[in-house]
């Protein structure tokens, strides 16, 4: 018999192993990149270009039809491209996230017997949901927390990568919170050209980041329903 998910047991018996599920999808994308780079690391060779002239020879490295004459190899597939990697799976991670916070909404609204539902509300994305969670469930959101706080930068560089290819200025100028996010976060860094690398370890910080925050709207919805009981 499959448990129908609600409001009061949402975060136990579906986010929680939703979390263990992601943890898998990050553990498999770490793997899958160090795989790439130890292919690369014993597949790369070496070879010669003649330009018509023995003296004018040239030894380089090749691999996957790149040549070390025209790219930093060890910087394309020991940085670029894992960044590339962990970019995609980063945003399928967020994504998820405020797909599960939209689908708390909803459970809410049925749990509490509301008229208006998350999709009355104008926005978006977790500004829309914790607003609903805010107004309509009456329940604190948590906006002063380190959590949200580490959220709100997340989400900034989410919209980076989705919009200005992960750069840390727009046409406006430098955005502040992107810039001080990487430089208050190991596993982030930038380029030569500013845009920002994701290292190994940010996946895990971001499915960290916001179990930490569902965990006190959780304990809040669970305070609130204690209290209509």
């Amino acid at each position: 018999m499959i448990l129908k998910t609600t409001a009061k047991n949402w975060f136990t018996y579906y986010l929680c192993p939703t979390i263990d599920l992601l943890l898998g999808f990050v553990v498999s994308t770490e793997s899958q990149i160090k795989v790439n780079i130890k292919h690369f690391e014993e597949n790369k060779k070496g070879m010669v270009i003649d330009h018509g002239h023995p003296e004018l020879e040239q030894y380089v490295t090749e691999y996957n039809g790149l040549t070390s004459d025209v790219w930093d190899l060890h910087g394309v597939f020991g940085e670029y491209y894992p960044s590339l990697h962990r970019r995609s799976a980063f945003l399928t991670l967020v994504g998820i996230f405020e797909h599960e916070l939209d689908k708390l909404c909803e459970h809410c609204k049925e749990q509490f017997n509301l008229n208006e539902s998350l999709y009355d509300l104008k926005g978006f994305g977790l500004e829309r949901s914790t607003e609903y969670l805010k107004q309509h469930v009456d329940i604190a959101t948590h906006k002063s927390t380190r959590s949200w706080c580490d959220i709100k930068k997340i989400q900034k560089l989410r919209n980076a990568f989705a919009h200005q290819d992960g750069k840390t200025f727009d046409e406006n100028g430098d955005i502040a919170q992107i810039i001080q996010h990487v430089k208050e976060n190991k596993f982030l860094s930038t380029d030569e050209g500013n845009e920002v690398i994701i290292q190994e370890g940010y996946l895990e910080y971001v499915r960290e980041t916001y179990y930490r925050y569902f965990e006190l709207l959780n304990n809040s919805l669970q305070d609130k329903l204690e209290n209509v009981k």
